[in-house]
């Protein structure tokens, strides 16, 4: 489904509301799939956003371990970890209707 999907930590690191409020969202189809993670080493819930062509690179790391944490009325968060740099950091986006 399409959403607009805005990161809420950097690094590991929960950004402030009003910057996360502030910044562009990433508007693409949202995907979650069970399948297996090279990086864990194991089968993972893993989190894409597509926004273009199937060859093009996504905007956003892949969501690993993803999970829907907290739901309202017109959006909801999904949370778990992404690599960057071969590093995992907890990350959760933020994601509303277009």
């Amino acid at each position: 489904m399409h959403f607009l999907v805005t990161p809420m930590r950097e690094r590991g690191l929960a950004r402030p509301w009003p910057e996360i409020r502030g910044s562009v969202p990433v508007r693409g189809d949202l995907r979650v799939n069970s399948e297996m993670c090279e990086a864990m080493n194991r089968t993972s819930n893993v989190a894409r956003v597509h926004v273009g062509m199937p060859l093009e690179a996504d905007p956003l790391p892949e969501l690993l371990d993803s999970f829907m944490s907290g739901m309202a009325t017109n959006a909801f968060t999904m949370s778990g970890v992404e690599l960057v740099d071969g590093v995992l950091y907890a990350q959760s986006w933020w994601c509303r209707e277009i």
